[in-house]
């Protein structure tokens, strides 16, 4: 047998076994050749000390394991080579770690008795500070200090048990509270009932003094926690924090793991727990915070297509009123019956399939009005309410949005189903307007079917405007609100929005060139066809105004359609892509030309934008088939009107232009009539100029002639008259 030296405790194993400090120091002393050098606190009771190295081995240390560690502190080494320190490690023989509690730090959460005190480090490894992780954390708090050391190494745990600390369940006597409580007594038999008092600060504070542990738990009466985890607790360098369980959805929830040191110190300057310094929100753990913690309301507007069955699955007593003309007036009337702290506020246009009624505010928020966006629409139908706070303020109140403060929620957005589709192919979108049978708060008008992305507001009437997508409205998303305004026009109601930004592209409007043996014809149509840069219809040797002008309109396929004349050099930058309005009247458009004889500038000989029906609808004209429909003037010009091609089309076309200003200086004069008449009766130059003069005198003779007759004044519209006229007075053919 050889001498045997410990450190630790004494094993008494042999009566024989001396203390040393080190390897070094029982190599010194031993009197043996070989000698054993071992810790006391092992169970060495199975261990076999009959053991010689072989001799190509006797430069070795043998080394033997515990249950833990290849090294348990168990070496056999000879005397003369211990202190080179050549370890062998062995694997034929082990011996078990006693418990020791010496160098090991739990934390009031861990169940001592759950703690294996067996395990040790490996001595070969540096020195660390050993902390054991579970199931929540990778540090639990257990942890096993090595002498000097100053380095972490994270191990995972070996199913030690949590013990839960105190609970404190606040009571905010709700109708579910009494049933909760019982409930988690069943489970956690420690936990305490206190009544909610002004704020969760001040209620916590109360909890303080009652707790035994130094942390304990804050929950809440309106959450269910029946699958929640108490025994959660945080890493070992978040003991100082307050931990913040929230759900799904927020951060928040009225649950707290609380140092109690900590907290007490806290709130000598914070007024809200949300002002503390070192708050955890914890993420791998939620409170289930039920949907009907709350009243439920739900705001009817008479839309046809509705989901109340969805609220009514999941709210069986959820309250419904109608909508009254604006939503602030709406929610004081709401308010005014609720029987809870806040109240979900939802509507008839809304899809509520997905929607979380679980969701609460932050803290800093309790006291805003929350709004959820309908769609893409941030001033949303469904709203969160302080009930006592909406109350303080409704009656001060003009707009809702004055309200403070109003938190527009990014956190959910709801389906949007209040709108109507309508599908129309005709150029008279006021009259379908007026027509239309509304089965929802707004409808979507189109001629193409698309429909713009695009959720409108209900909030007050104001909000409730018509909305175009389109350059011409042809696509147009308009209120019911709007019928009881609209006479002629959609312009009779006050609240219209032109989204320019997000116009939809539309059909452009056919081109058609008219002509009738013009000198020029040719060369006109050519350079309408190159500005243009897209198809140009044309019709040409009909005889007839009116017969032009028809199969112009039967020549096009859009409802509108630019009309260029025979004589018009349309300017180059003319923008074709022009549409007419259709929230007003169809009409005809006249654009301006230039005349560059005597140089006025207006509508006549200029392009012109039919409305296709009201040519067609038009047998009999007056004195100017345009001017007999609805018109109107568009300041712009399209081009130069080179009617002084030869003498006769000069003169015509002066002498039918005279007749038509002075019948209007007679019958409607204004001062912008008379100054063009004037300008034709007394300026012209360049090319055929004589013949744009006589053309014009010879027009106030034959008026004066016929004493302004108005149906022998239709003659000018007969080219066979006018070229009899013209040869007579001028002795040409």
């Amino acid at each position: 047998m050889f001498d045997v030296f410990y450190f630790g405790s004494k094993p008494d194993l042999f009566p024989f076994e001396q203390p040393a400090d080190s390897l070094e120091d029982a190599a010194e002393q031993s009197k043996t050749e070989f000698f054993w050098y071992i810790y006391g606190d092992n169970d060495y009771r199975q261990f076999n000390f009959h053991i010689k190295p072989v001799p190509w081995e006797q430069e070795h240390v043998y080394v033997y394991p515990s249950q833990w560690q290849p090294d348990a502190g168990v070496y056999l080494a000879h005397k003369d080579h211990a202190h080179k320190r050549i370890w062998n490690f062995k694997q034929d023989q082990y011996v078990n770690r006693s418990p020791d509690r010496t160098n090991w730090i739990v934390p009031e959460e861990i169940d001592e008795d759950s703690v294996d005190f067996t395990w040790h480090p490996n001595p070969h490894d540096p020195a660390y500070n050993y902390h054991f992780g579970d199931d929540y954390q990778e540090s639990s708090g257990l942890i096993y200090q090595v002498p000097g050391a100053t380095d972490i190494k994270l191990l995972e745990g070996f199913n030690t048990k949590t013990v839960a600390p105190d609970i404190f369940f606040i009571d905010k006597l709700n109708q579910q509270s009494t049933q909760r409580f019982e409930s988690l007594k069943q489970r956690y038999p420690n936990v305490q009932k206190v009544r909610y008092m002004n704020s969760m600060l001040e209620t916590i504070k109360r909890c303080i003094a009652r707790s035994s542990t130094t942390k304990f738990w804050v929950i809440s009466s309106e959450n269910n926690y029946d699958t929640f985890d108490f025994a959660w607790h945080a890493n070992s360098w978040q003991g100082y924090m307050t931990h913040v369980f929230g759900s799904k959805l927020q951060k928040w929830s009225d649950t707290y793991l609380i140092n109690k040191h900590v907290f007490e110190r806290n709130t000598k300057w914070a007024k809200s727990i949300a002002e503390f310094p070192d708050l955890n929100f914890v993420t791998n753990q939620y409170v289930i915070i039920p949907e009907d913690l709350y009243d439920v309301y739900y705001i009817d507007h008479n839309n046809a297509q509705q989901n109340k069955g969805v609220l009514l699955n999941r709210f069986p007593k959820f309250k419904t009123t109608r909508f009254v003309d604006n939503y602030l007036d709406t929610l004081k009337r709401i308010v005014a019956t609720a029987t809870t702290e806040y109240v979900w506020v939802t509507s008839s246009l809304c899809d509520y399939t997905k929607f979380d009624f679980s969701w609460q505010p932050e803290p800093w928020q309790a006291n805003m009005l929350h709004v959820f966006a309908s769609k893409n629409q941030k001033f949303g139908d469904t709203f969160y309410v302080p009930v006592e706070k909406f109350k303080q303020q409704m009656d001060q109140l003009e707009l809702l949005d004055w309200f403070d403060t109003v938190n527009y929620c990014s956190e959910q957005v709801v389906p949007y189903i209040g709108i109507d589709v309508v599908r129309y192919n005709s150029d008279d979108l006021v009259s379908l307007v007026k027509e239309h049978k509304f089965t929802a708060p707004y409808a979507v008008f189109t001629t193409t079917g698309e429909t713009p992305d695009f959720t409108p507001s209900v909030w007050r009437k104001q909000d409730r405007a018509a909305h175009t997508f389109t350059r011409s409205g042809s696509i147009s998303v308009v209120p019911r609100d709007i019928q009881a305004d609209l006479s002629s026009q959609m312009y009779d109601y006050p609240y219209i929005i032109k989204h320019k930004d997000a116009f939809l592209a539309e059909k452009p409007l056919d081109i058609v060139f008219i002509s009738n043996g013009e000198p020029e014809a040719e060369r006109w149509y050519e350079h309408t066809c190159r500005v243009a840069g897209r198809e140009v219809k044309r019709v040409q040797n009909v005889n007839g105004r009116v017969q032009a002008y028809q199969a112009a309109a039967n020549a096009s396929d859009t409802d509108w359609f630019f009309t260029v004349f025979a004589k018009l050099e349309m300017v180059e930058n003319f923008d074709w892509a022009w549409q007419p309005d259709r929230l007003q009247e169809p009409k005809h458009y006249i654009f301006n030309a230039r005349n560059p004889v005597n140089g006025l500038e207006y509508g006549h000989q200029g392009m012109i934008v039919y409305n296709k029906r009201l040519v067609l609808a038009t047998e009999q004209s007056g004195l100017d088939f345009t001017l007999s429909k609805a018109h109107e003037v568009i300041p712009v010009l399209s081009g130069i009107a080179h009617f002084n091609q030869d003498p006769w089309t000069t003169w015509r076309t002066a002498f039918r232009e005279v007749v038509k200003l002075k019948y209007f200086m007679d019958t409607a004069p204004t001062m912008e009539t008379e100054h063009r008449l004037n300008t034709w009766l007394k300026i012209a130059q360049g090319d055929n100029a004589e013949y744009c003069l006589s053309g014009a005198l010879d027009a106030i003779d034959y008026y004066h002639e016929v004493s302004g007759d108005y149906d022998k004044l239709f003659n000018t519209f007969e080219w066979e008259w006018l070229r009899e006229r013209f040869t007579r007075l001028h002795k040409m053919q």
